[in-house]
């Protein structure tokens, strides 16, 4: 790992003193850097400090990493060791030294002190994500329970996220006397649990920078980011260590310990590779769009709006450049975006993909490998005739449930939603919100006809799962639709994906538990297997505690917004919090202090589960080897 060895004893004892201090001075020099660097870009074309000692600051935190690494590997027991242990250490010191001297003699395109500035910076960058990697590498080997480093991690990313997001150049211009914290904070607890609400419009609140700040919280909340350095640290040759590699599939939700490391990198490459092809699909739509200026996007631009776009699907966060979300362009002359073919063809699939989970993912990524290989193999002619030799891969009980529970909930959530609109007549506006909002489009869902209804009810069925882009007004749908959209949003996902809510195996076991009891069977069966009574127990624990979540974060909604919102939109805005959906009715721009922190409390303990917040908060328990004599109870 990235300890120093020193020699054995006596100098061992007088090794780890100093390995203490110089772990200090490492740390020290890395908060230095991290504020130099954003004394200098935060704060725009007036930094507090002179620039040219940033500088200076910035060279003496660079030298104080290489003499640290210098030291380290001199007095290491095992030289070779410790170089084959950290050698992206070493490999950056000889890349920025080549890239110096190879400037130094041309000196055509930057004069010697821009690229030594330019080199300086790049370096700090790329070796303090190289420590970050490493300390969160020994906070997956600390032994630390892994719910309480999963609560840390998210609180830790909101709170440098609000950080960011409160700096001049991350706020555009004319926006920074309007912008507060509990602002930034609210936004960085929404994009850290992958929500979407937002106080304030993402595409003219924020500069690239604060966009791009808000697209890393997304992708980061959507992994997790102990999971996501753990992997880098895989990658670049990092070993985990038994409790590391226990943690690790504790996150993953997988008791597949032996591979952990390929599971993981099966997370990284899916994650990337479905939202690189979702950005590519897209980039001719916004190529051929309005900003949210209003004005045409240039290729660069429009490059952005899909990558953005896309990581927001693939992770459920609902987040869109657009003031009016995916609703941008209805009532604005020009072609809007829910006419166009990505909506159903790229975005959705996005979303479907991003909340089934990587297990199923995975599952079905071996189903049809399976069958490619014997297609190809059947085509060579290398089968036998009964086709008996090869076993068939086939899908796990959890995949199965996952799949078939998300088709019911997409076909029945569309068709119900679609039949409600239908029959039941639309109420007006909510008090709380002014019809001539121009990011509301008064007539756009109520004018629509049956067939647009049908293809918007089959998207807002998709998103209602968690992800939280919206292409009607939520406000215009009846208090029928409305509350069907609440249940949908309940449930939300699947587990071990990007998405939120109480989750669709949650559903379908509670299901199944009801109707076993109606068939008066003993033994809880589906697909010809049995489900443990442990499983059981968990489940009806998650459920109890997230429809307690839920009921608590609408009260205290209902008391802090004091009558000024029908309870309809107060649930409505509570399911989507505590569901990690990011859809509402108008209410989130309004809401005051008090009733904000309890959305963003929802959306944190929503994004984590009330469980995993439960097992962090409580301390060590002993499992009993007793039990007491049963009794019936009257129940129904």
């Amino acid at each position: 790992m990235d300890e120093l060895l020193v020699p054995s004893s006596p100098n061992d004892r007088n090794g780890r003193p100093w390995l203490a201090v110089m772990n200090v001075i490492l740390a020290s020099a890395g908060i230095i850097a991290i504020a130099a660097l954003v004394l200098e870009y935060g704060f725009g074309r007036n930094p507090p400090i002179e620039v040219f000692w940033l500088h200076v600051i910035q060279s003496a935190v660079v030298a104080v990493f290489v003499a640290d690494r210098v030291i380290r590997v001199v007095l290491a027991r095992d030289h070779l060791q410790y170089l084959r242990e950290n050698w992206t250490d070493f490999a950056l010191m000889g890349v920025a030294v080549v890239v110096l001297a190879g400037f130094a003699r041309s000196g055509e395109v930057l004069s010697a002190g821009a690229m030594y500035v330019i080199v300086t910076q790049v370096y700090i960058l790329a070796a303090l994500i190289i420590r970050g990697v490493n300390v969160n590498l020994r906070f997956a080997d600390s032994g630390i329970h892994p719910a309480r480093l999963l609560v840390g991690s998210f609180l830790f990313m909101c709170l440098v996220g609000s950080g960011l997001l409160m700096l001049p150049a991350a706020i555009a211009e004319g926006e920074w006397m309007r912008w507060y914290y509990l602002d930034s904070l609210f936004t960085a607890t929404s994009a850290t649990c992958v929500t979407g609400l937002v106080v304030k419009g993402t595409g003219s609140t924020f500069t690239p920078f604060g966009q791009a700040v808000i697209l890393g919280l997304i992708q980061l909340g959507g992994l997790g980011i102990m999971m996501f350095g753990t992997v880098m640290a895989m990658m670049v040759g990092k070993m985990l260590s038994l409790k590391g590699t226990d943690t690790l599939g504790q996150m993953l939700n997988t008791n597949q310990i032996g591979r952990i490391a390929r599971v993981a990198r099966f997370v990284l490459i899916a994650t990337f590779s479905l939202e690189l092809i979702g950005a590519l699909l897209m980039f001719p739509m916004f190529l051929n769009a309005n900003g949210n200026s209003g004005s045409p996007l240039t290729a660069p631009q429009a490059m952005w709006y899909s990558v953005f776009h896309s990581v927001s699907a693939f992770c459920n966060a609902g987040f869109s450049l657009y003031d009016k979300n995916l609703m941008a362009g209805v009532g604005d002359g020009w072609a809007a975006l829910r006419d166009r073919w990505q909506m159903m063809g790229v975005i959705s699939p996005l979303i479907i993909l991003g909340g089934l989970g990587f297990p199923v993912l995975q599952d079905i990524g071996k189903w049809f490998g399976d069958v490619f290989g014997r297609i190809r193999r059947a085509m060579r002619g290398k089968w036998s005739m009964d086709f008996s030799p090869l076993p068939r891969k086939r899908l796990t009980l959890h995949s199965k449930i996952v799949l078939s529970t998300t088709v019911i909930l997409l076909v029945w959530g569309a068709v119900i939603l679609w039949a409600v609109e239908t029959v039941e007549a639309p109420r007006p506006f909510t008090p709380g919100r002014d019809p001539n909002d121009p990011a509301v489009v008064s007539d756009s869902w109520r004018s629509s006809s049956n067939m647009s209804k049908a293809k918007e009810s089959i998207f807002a069925s998709i998103t209602a799962r968690t992800a939280g882009f919206n292409t009607i007004d939520m406000n215009q749908l009846s208090d029928g639709g409305k509350l069907w959209m609440c249940g949908l949003m309940t449930i939300g996902g699947s587990p071990a994906s990007t998405a939120g809510g109480m989750k669709t195996v949650t559903l379908a076991i509670l299901v199944l538990v009801a109707c076993s009891v109606l068939r008066n069977r003993n033994e809880l069966e589906v697909y010809h297997r049995s489900v443990t009574v442990d499983i059981i127990r968990k489940v009806v624990a998650l459920a109890i505690l997230y429809i307690c979540l839920l009921l608590t974060i609408t009260l205290l909604l209902s008391i802090t917004m004091g009558g000024t919102y029908q309870f309809i939109d107060l649930l409505f805005e509570s399911c989507s919090a505590c569901g990690t959906v990011g859809l509402s009715t108008g209410v989130t721009e309004k809401l005051n202090d008090p009733a904000r922190c309890v959305v963003m409390a929802g959306m944190f303990i929503g994004r984590l589960g009330p469980l995993t917040l439960l097992l962090a908060m409580a301390g060590r328990t002993r499992q009993t080897k007793y039990s007491y004599p049963s009794e019936n109870i009257i129940i129904g």
